[in-house]
């Protein structure tokens, strides 16, 4: 009788540690993302119009200063969807669905990293930094950063590994065109491809590097395919239009702070673009290969980008941080032999160095502890068990929830005047009770509109604009970080025509005193 070979075991290493640290960084932060008090509320109060009335709102609903003002809501798949995740689990499975979202598209990156250097170390270190970068907020947003990384996954893979997977996307493009604005970019990774390579193969029909006219054909053809799919939405070709009001409102350009360039002080411009942006440059001096054409393209084009608004440093984060993988790995390191002597630098460039690495698995039992841990670690941040294991909120800190209970149950229906960081969550709470002053929605408001908002704080003729739009309450912020709101809290009490209604450490409520 033959004898087979014993089955080798299952023995966890401390590599496939390593593996698992970008996936728990990237889920152990997005957990942490608290639902926003802006620009979250007035989608899922969307989702809930969309299904309960069966059709799409084409003007406005929400707010009394814009209200029957032409809307497009082209977002309405997300918000439906986030209204289905609240019946079926309430906010706790809004939230994870956001991270379990989030960490897909994570993964297409972590993926390129993965493929880009056989130093997979290096890959790990990059990941790291790329889950750092990932912008988990809960908005529709979530769905194009998710969606741009596939189609950059199923591009390069493409381009550099022969896997053909093309016909994803179409079908992801009927998707991402009703989820969110963004699908745009989505066309013009696809044109970046095809234009930088056909020059590439135009010039020099026998290079390797480069797709060959067979493949560029038909990612051509795909590309075509995929641009018909941005028609399938209830707008048709308007949605560009749609596209092309947002991308141009100046009121947006001006005031709302994720439009501005990205701060070299600031963590959020650190992480997002100048991280990536200098490591991945310094990479690209110092390897000893140089990247392509169309690498180079990719880097700058999507650079121009990051460096214009703190919101496109995402689209760049997703390009840069598997090139910095690939190319990093490719430096020549023997530059920093006389640092060795320092036992920090020695000990980074040993652990990057995986020829000093036996490979072998490494106190399995110990590294199997080391995973539970992580696992439980996770388990205890989830939405369903962290606000009672750490005595927290899945709500932003500054939601106004106790403010929005005292109107509601004083069924108080008149014109308020608010912060605009309040505005959505009315539209959640109070809708169709209350409407909104001015909410996230910034670009159907207009420059003229916010330029007057702005100025009611600290104009001395603040009451005769709330008058012109008939304004009986006033709710402002309390909080340290809202100025404007402090200032005019000042003015407000001073005032013999107001009276304090209401008030919390979140807010304060004040209604206009009636004629005796």
């Amino acid at each position: 009788m033959l004898q087979t070979e014993p089955q080798k075991k299952f023995a966890l290493t401390i590599e496939d540690l390593w593996l698992g640290v970008p996936v728990f960084v990237l889920l152990w932060k997005t957990f942490l993302f608290p639902l926003p008090v802006l620009d979250f509320w007035w989608h899922l109060e969307m989702g809930k119009v969309i299904a309960e009335t069966k059709s799409i709102p084409v003007v406005d609903l929400f707010s009394f200063t814009a209200a029957g003002k032409p809307f497009i809501a082209q977002n309405w798949l997300a918000e439906l969807m986030y209204y289905g995740l609240y019946r079926l689990g309430s906010l706790p499975l809004v939230v994870f669905a956001n991270a379990l979202l989030a960490l897909t598209g994570f993964l297409a990156v972590y993926s390129l990293c993965l493929k880009g250097t056989k130093t997979f170390r290096m890959a790990v270190a990059v990941s790291v930094l790329a889950a750092l970068g990932v912008i988990g907020t809960i908005r529709p947003q979530t769905f194009s950063f998710t969606l741009f990384a596939l189609y950059y996954w199923i591009l390069v893979c493409y381009r550099s590994y022969g896997k053909d997977r093309l016909w994803l996307l179409p079908p992801l493009m009927v998707l991402w065109t009703n989820l969110h604005g963004a699908f745009v970019l989505g066309l013009g990774l696809i044109a970046v491809f095809i234009v930088v390579d056909g020059l590439r193969t135009l010039i020099d029909a026998g290079r390797t590097d480069a797709l060959r006219v067979a493949a560029l054909r038909r990612l051509i053809t795909i590309f075509g395919l995929t641009a018909l799919a941005t028609f399938i939405n209830p707008q048709g070709y308007r949605v560009y239009d749609y596209v092309r009001t947002v991308v141009t409102d100046q009121a947006s350009q001006k005031l709302v702070a994720e439009w501005q360039p990205p701060l070299v002080n600031d963590p959020a411009g650190i992480i997002l673009f100048y991280a990536p942006f200098f490591l991945t440059l310094l990479a690209f001096i110092y390897a000893r290969v140089k990247p392509d054409l169309t690498e180079l393209a990719l880097f700058l084009g999507f650079g121009v980008m990051g460096l214009s608004a703190l919101r496109n440093g995402a689209w760049f984060s997703i390009i840069a941080y598997p090139l910095l993988a690939r190319y990093a790995s490719l430096v020549d390191f023997k530059g920093l032999l006389p640092l060795r002597r320092f036992r920090v630098i020695d000990r980074c460039v040993s652990w990057f160095d995986e020829r000093s690495s036996n490979g072998g698995p490494t106190y399995p039992a110990v590294n199997f502890l080391l995973a539970s841990v992580a696992v439980l670690l996770l388990v205890l941040q989830t939405p369903w068990v962290r606000p009672a294991a750490y005595k927290t909120s899945l709500l932003q800190p500054g939601t106004p929830i106790s403010a929005m209970d005292y109107i509601e149950q004083h069924s108080i229906r008149e014109n308020m005047f608010h912060p605009q960081i309040f505005g959505d969550y009315l539209i959640w709470r109070l809708w169709p009770q209350q409407k909104s002053f001015f909410d996230g929605r910034v670009h159907i408001f207009g420059l003229d509109f916010v330029q007057q908002y702005l100025s009611i704080y600290h104009d001395s003729h603040w009451e005769e604009s709330l008058q012109n739009w008939n304004i009986h309450y006033v709710m402002l912020s309390k909080l340290p970080t809202e100025k404007d709101s402090l200032d005019m809290i000042a003015n407000v009490k001073q005032s013999p025509r107001w009276e304090k209604v209401y008030e919390d450490d979140v807010s304060i409520l004040f209604g206009k005193k009636t004629r005796e």
